[in-house]
């Protein structure tokens, strides 16, 4: 089975046809298991600055435009999959998508929420992701994610990528680390992930 990077696997996930936003609706529904109810809750985007971390084709970022948002930046290593994105997500005119990687990516004092579904698995350094996630944000802003469990490889349409997973222990530890207050940690319905959000 051929090893690829992240950058090369979602690049191919777009030639692919891969697309979240186009999915059917049980597909859908089996993406939601990463987000769901407690994650939306814990946003509320309305008339808020939002960074979307790992923005991929804007299945997220549809929704929490839809709710209001004044701003939305959009983040994601690979430029086809925010060629989608921008695609996707064309009828809205208060969006900004940049090809940046979290681990370099900072905005000083910008945001007043941030939320990362299904991209930390990707990154190895996670503290100075986070530590760039929260110099981001505006006083008192909120940070959510969703924290999957893991294995060391992602196996996908005969490729293998490489994974970081640590424990939800170990991300509470670093969200403590860079200066966040825990808020509220939370397992999903489907228990798929728990969602652990943060304060500035």
């Amino acid at each position: 089975m051929k090893i690829v990077s992240t950058f090369e696997h979602y690049e191919l996930l777009i030639e692919e046809g891969n697309d979240p936003v186009q999915d059917p609706p049980i597909l859908q529904a089996y993406m939601s298991s990463w987000d769901g109810p407690h994650f939306f809750d814990s946003l509320v985007p309305e008339n808020k600055l939002v960074l979307d971390i790992g923005i991929g084709t804007g299945r997220i970022a549809k929704e929490v435009l839809s709710a209001g948002c004044k701003y939305l930046v959009g983040i994601d290593i690979s430029p086809k999959t925010l060629e989608r994105a921008k695609l996707n997500l064309e009828k809205y005119s208060n969006i900004e998508l940049l090809k940046s990687d979290i681990s370099r990516f900072v905005r000083p004092n910008t945001f007043d929420v941030a939320y990362s579904v299904l991209t930390f698995l990707h990154i190895e350094d996670k503290e100075q992701a986070l530590l760039n996630i929260y110099n981001s944000l505006n006083d008192h802003g909120v940070f959510i994610l969703s924290v999957s469990k893991d294995d060391e490889w992602l196996e996908c349409n005969g490729r293998r990528t490489k994974l970081y997973p640590i424990s939800v222990e170990e991300y509470i530890h670093l969200f403590q680390a860079v200066g966040f207050t825990i808020e509220s940690v939370q397992e999903t319905e489907s228990k798929y992930a728990t969602i652990i959000k943060g304060v500035k």
